[in-house]
Formats: C-alpha cells, structure tokens, sequence
C-alpha cells in the first residue's frame, strides 16, 4: 500500500530544520531592512532642512543664517521649528549622561565630543538633532566661503532612531552633518565636503584615517553620512 502524507517524526523534523534556519537569518534580515531605512531618511532630513532654510531666509530677506539668528541657538530652533512640522526643541545644553548606552564611534570607542556645546532639536518622532552653531569660534578646520556656499554655520548630529534607542553608534544610526550659512546641508565625508575642505583625503573614499567609509574599511565613521548620500542612498559599507 502506498503511504500518502508525512509522519509526525518527519514533520516535527521538517519545522525544526525551518526553526534552525529563520533563526540564522531573520537577524540579518531585520538588520538589512532597518539599513534600507538610513538613506532614504537622511536625503528626507536634509531637504527638509535645506527647505526650511530658504523658507526662513526669504522671509528674512536675508542670505545668511548666523545673520538673521544672531548665532543664538534658541532662535535658530525657535525660527527653525515654524518651517518643520511636528518639530520641538530642547532650550538646555544637551549632556552626554542623556546617552543611554553611551555613544560610542564605529570602531567602539568612547565619543569625545564636547555635547556642552551642543543643543537637541526634535526633528520627528524618534528622529533627534544634536546641533552647535559656531558663532564667532575660530576652526583651523572651518570650510571657507566658495560657490555658493558661505562658510560653516553648524554642526549637526542626527540620530536616526532616537538618543534613547541602541545602538548610538556613529556611523550605524547617528551621522555627521555641516550646516552652512547658506542653508545647505553637507554630509560630512561627502564629495561636496571634501570639496569645501580642499582636502580629498576627508573624502569617504579615503583607505584610512578618521573618514573612511566604504566597502573596504569603516574607522571611527564620522565620514558615513557622506558615503551614504554619495552612494544613492545606499549603506555600502558593513
């Protein structure tokens, strides 16, 4: 007589075996659908940004955006805020102890960033920006006026998934940004960057170095941002 069907035995055997292999790879699954994310949502915060800063600017009938704030943070966020829906601000100075776990740079080592410098601004739900505005603070490694751009204005941390989610980790969801006077958002380590440094080697095609980032080698990640908006919105790096 013919058996038709499975046994217990073989169907017990045959969901272990799928058991076995979703458990191996829904980790990279999750990991490769949370990546896909990165991109698309720094080119979002960027031209909202960049968006919002004409909108201001015009209103302001101005150019420059350390004229028309003072160099104030407050006011840059209190002005910013009205451009960018849904969007808040902290007035405090942001503080590292609000890093839970700790930030740290993609090679695993502690962030020695100066945060008393900087202040928070609620771009959207789960979506943080860390921004120090310069003002009359002389960097040997300010970007000068050319083109169309008009000098450093800022710094800016972005957290894609929130201070208080893991990993905090530069590179993986935190990314490096300038804003310029102008209102141009430039992702650090980008060709635009390097440009505006007049040094290739901060570009994230760089083999070494604090800005390397691409499908050979990672080092502290402050250069990722651009390597992402460089590739099509792609992480090519792992």
């Amino acid at each position: 007589m013919k058996k038709f069907g499975f046994t217990l035995a073989e169907v017990l055997i045959t969901l272990g075996i799928i058991g076995v292999v979703a458990a191996l790879t829904a980790p990279a699954l999750v990991q490769n659908a949370g990546t896909s994310k990165i991109g698309p949502t720094l080119a979002k915060i960027s031209a909202t940004l960049e968006n919002a800063h004409e909108q201001l600017l015009h209103d302001e009938e101005a150019t420059d955006l350390s004229k028309v704030t003072d160099n104030e943070t407050d006011k840059y966020f209190e002005m910013l805020s009205k451009y960018v829906s849904g969007s808040s601000y902290e007035t405090d100075e942001f503080s590292a102890d609000n890093f839970e776990p700790a930030f740290e740079l993609y090679d695993s080592t502690p962030s020695q960033v100066a945060w008393d410098k900087f202040k928070e601004f609620h771009f959207a739900d789960n979506i943080s920006l860390l921004i120090w505005i310069y003002g009359d603070t002389n960097l040997d490694a300010a970007a000068e006026p050319k083109g169309s751009f008009k000098g450093d204005f800022a710094t800016m941390y972005v957290d894609t998934n929130g201070f208080q989610s893991k990993p905090n980790t530069l590179g993986k969801d935190i990314f490096l940004f300038n804003i310029d006077k102008s209102g141009q958002v430039v992702p650090v380590g980008s060709h635009t960057y390097a440009w505006l440094k007049d040094d290739d080697t901060l570009e994230y095609t760089a083999k070494e170095g604090d800005y390397a980032c691409n499908d050979e080698v990672v080092t502290k990640g402050y250069g990722c941002a651009g390597s992402i908006l460089d590739n099509n919105l792609k992480v090519i790096y792992q």
